[in-house]
């Protein structure tokens, strides 16, 4: 493996499930009983939580940084009004979608601030199949011959991938497909030693195979008890299990998992079985080889 400038680096710009964390039936209960939703508005908490996204930035070994975003759900503007700035991300060069959910394309529309002022277009790699979802969902993106006026739009350029590896900005990514319910495959990426499964309740051997090796592994954990599209807390431990990375992150967190009692939980598996294990928060950033 060819190994690049240790300044590469991934920011979880979101950590959260679709609906985010807080949630408002929480805040405006009387009283609030929810402990995490209540402690999550105060500033700097890591219980706020936003549609799980993450930023990739790769330092290219000639081109310079490269800033590559998977998804971008319903809270992305809001993701970005908060780091981006505070990490100097004046661009995005490249969008990698998992699948069509609602809290992975939500925010394309805000795409167009970028390609107003900042750039000519942003390209975003994704199937076919979320593509038609987007041709429905933001139909004006997709044809804008379709557009009825109004504000200007974001400038996408829809670059087509599958199963096979692609490249992004001369990385290579290479996707892992994997269960998320019973009607939908979606798509986590490996990029190196890195693999990254953020909505998924099942992962078949063939893409247990890809993943095997990873140095650092994100994974899908909702919530303490089961659900029908995701991992939960318990299932996601025994996928670290199976794979024993050096390191994992879980993300897509409802407000069931406060961020430190859980920690301190997960922090207990290092001593009894070495597994090295804590729920990202919004705005983590991670060092790492790409």
């Amino acid at each position: 493996r060819r190994l690049i400038d240790q300044k590469s680096e991934i920011i979880f710009l979101g950590t959260g499930t679709s609906e985010g964390v807080p949630r408002v039936s929480c805040l405006t209960k009387d009283p609030v009983t929810c402990e995490v939703c209540a402690s999550s508005v105060i500033p700097g908490s890591k219980n706020r939580r936003r549609n799980t996204s993450l930023l990739i930035r790769y330092a290219h070994p000639t081109d310079g940084q490269k800033n590559i975003v998977i998804d971008v759900g319903k809270f992305f503007w809001h993701s970005a009004i908060e780091w981006f700035p505070k990490y100097r991300v004046p661009g995005i060069d490249a969008i990698v979608i998992s699948h069509a959910h609602y809290d992975a394309i939500g925010g394309l529309d805000d795409l167009r601030d970028w390609t107003n002022n900042v750039q000519e277009a942003i390209p975003i790699h994704l199937r076919q199949s979320d593509l038609d979802t987007i041709a429905r969902t933001h139909f004006y993106l997709v044809d804008a011959s379709l557009q009825t006026g109004g504000g200007g739009i974001a400038k996408l350029r829809f670059d087509l991938i599958d199963e096979n590896p692609f490249d992004v900005q001369g990385l290579k990514m290479t996707p892992l497909p994997v269960e998320h319910g019973e009607r939908m495959i979606a798509l986590g990426f490996r990029v190196g030693d890195f693999s990254y499964v953020s909505d998924a309740s099942h992962i078949p051997e063939s893409t247990a195979k890809l993943i095997e090796g990873s140095d650092i592994l994100v994974m899908d954990a909702l919530r303490s008890s089961p659900h029908r599209s995701h991992f939960n807390i318990d299932q996601a431990i025994e996928q670290v299990r199976r794979f024993r990375p050096r390191k994992a992150y879980f993300v897509d967190m409802t407000h069931d998992s406060d961020h430190e009692k859980t920690n301190a939980e997960l922090a207990k598996l290092k001593a009894s079985e070495g597994l090295d294990i804590e729920l990202a928060y919004d705005g983590m950033r991670v060092e790492t080889v790409l």
